[in-house]
């Protein structure tokens, strides 16, 4: 009888560099009680290339029902990069390190 083994796998974006720190900021999206949703799912296309309407969708979900939802993790100046975007268009927006 053979097992089956599998093997666990870490994503690409969650990897530690060498010194321990994460390389990857998370841009995190508050709650918006100002904008419609759809507002904020058109802001989050704009704003993300290759963001799908459904992430979008899931990405304001999450912020409208728990108080922030995770945009992407990115590298620390691109990250800002799409806060300081969001912000333009008038969404609370923070970046978080050690993602």
């Amino acid at each position: 009888m053979e097992r089956e083994t599998s093997q666990r796998t870490t994503p690409t974006e969650v990897h530690e560099t060498s010194s321990g720190r994460s390389d990857r900021w998370a841009v995190v999206l508050l709650d918006d009680d100002h904008h419609s949703m759809d507002y904020v799912i058109w802001a989050l296309l704009k704003t993300i290339p290759d963001m799908s309407t459904a992430d979008a969708s899931l990405v304001m979900l999450e912020a409208h029902n728990t108080g922030k939802g995770v945009v992407t993790l990115c590298g620390r100046e691109l990250a800002m990069s799409y806060r300081n975007a969001l912000r333009v268009l008038q969404l609370g927006c923070e970046v978080e390190p050690g993602w």
